[in-house]
């Protein structure tokens, strides 16, 4: 009996279930990411098995709790969705959508480009832009060079909101220049750009799209080539910040990535002041259970609303309070107790907080939904029940005439 090869079998087996379990269940092997950054898988709870989604996060290497609208799951994540059995185990592919890009003259060739539906099947497009014109260029930046190459133009259309992913393979002498815009002929609108490789290259990316949105998608020629490529693209569906939806753990989604617009393009601060915040039913916030939103604003742009509440945080029929103020239409994503904290940017302004559960009816402000200290640029804490989805609605209001800017954080207890 040769010992030695009974000894290099055991370690062969013992390395490969070392290493097995050292693999993330969200990571192949040599550490490529397996979920999109920002988008939300689903999930089940362990025992109950309630359906449930959670966040992947930054380095696409792993995801946040499983959460429901209930909130975190008590007992973990299913062991179902947390080995990935889905995405190991996602049945039959679709089969290819395969197309041509078109003759000379057609409307690939110009704005607004061939109209292309996107589903979920894989689509390939052979085509060629040699004697096509040259009408498009890409931003200012590496796609420019696009300028002077002859282009084709597709209008894209997404049945679903997910990740589309993008190869453009050259032929010969072609080295292709790709771009992704949201207006056809205004190249300012451009969201991606792919500019890497030379004649025969491969250009590719990826990006998140929203369904029922056109997008113009422009396959061009650096340094005037053109010749014929290859054209793939691939929509693999699912929520994420930006699509216009609030998911889980998501405080706000406004369907963009703009800074200080009124949600972070993250979907976690409420940061701006955006028309919404004046007047009911206010701006857009939803609260999480475990979960800290915070925000900064201002009661500076808006006009006046909660007109019925004082100072002393009374309620009358008169109009006790003409300052400005920022409306906050606040949905809880569960029950318990939400905390609402105030502070002003400046010490010398002096702002209060007001809560109802009618944004229009002042009688609606029930016991400990108001909160003033009295002093300039004091922190205003107050803390009332809720109930998960039945939204409230708060107010960052000046005291007499004051106005100014603040953070604000809303915690559900």
């Amino acid at each position: 009996m040769k010992m030695h090869g009974v000894l290099g079998a055991a370690i062969a087996a013992i390395a490969i279930f070392v290493g097995a379990q050292g693999c993330s269940a969200t990571t192949e092997a040599g550490g490529k990411s397996r979920c999109t950054p920002g988008a939300n898988v689903f999930c089940r709870c362990a025992g109950t098995r309630a359906e449930g989604t959670k966040l992947c996060k930054e380095d696409g290497a792993g995801f946040e709790a499983c959460t429901t609208g209930g909130g975190v799951c008590e007992g973990g994540e299913d062991e179902s969705t947390a080995n990935g059995e889905d995405e190991l185990n996602p049945g039959p592919e679709e089969e290819p959508v395969k197309e041509e890009a078109g003759p000379p003259g057609s409307p690939v060739e110009s704005c607004p480009g061939k109209p292309t539906a996107l589903g979920t099947a894989e689509m390939i497009i052979d085509g060629d832009t040699t004697g096509a014109k040259d009408d498009l260029k890409g931003a200012p930046g590496a796609c420019v060079v696009g300028g002077g190459g002859a282009d084709h133009v597709y209008r894209l259309t997404p049945t679903g909101s997910g990740s589309l992913s993008v190869k453009v393979q050259g032929t010969g002498a072609f080295n292709p220049t790709v771009y992704l815009r949201t207006a056809c002929d205004d190249e300012s609108s451009q969201v991606r750009c792919s500019e890497t490789t030379g004649a025969g290259g491969l250009e590719q990316f990826t990006h998140n799209v929203v369904t029922g949105q056109d997008y113009y998608l422009v396959v061009d020629g650096a340094s005037g080539s053109a010749g014929k490529y290859k054209l793939t693209m691939k929509l693999t569906t699912g929520s994420f910040c930006g699509d216009g939806k609030v998911d889980a753990n998501e405080a706000c989604d406004d369907g963009n990535k703009t800074e200080n617009d009124g949600c972070s393009n993250s979907c976690q601060q409420v940061n701006g002041d955006p028309t919404t915040g004046n007047g009911c039913p206010g701006h857009p916030v939803s609260v999480w259970p475990g979960r800290t939103v915070t925000g900064t604003g201002s009661t500076t742009p808006y006009g006046n609303t909660f007109t019925k509440t004082g100072s002393s945080c009374t309620v009358s029929e008169s109009n006790l309070n003409a300052a400005s103020d920022h409306i906050y239409e606040i949905t809880p994503r569960g029950t318990g107790n939400l905390k609402v904290t105030l502070t002003p940017t400046d010490p010398t302004v002096n702002l209060m907080l007001v809560a109802r559960r009618t944004c229009t009816d002042h009688q609606s402000q029930a016991a400990n939904m108001c909160a003033n200290s009295g002093a300039a640029g004091a922190v205003e804490t107050m803390t009332f029940p809720v109930t998960s989805g039945q939204k409230v609605y708060v107010a960052a209001e000046g005291v007499l005439a004051a106005k100014g800017a603040y953070t604000i954080k809303y915690e559900l207890q």
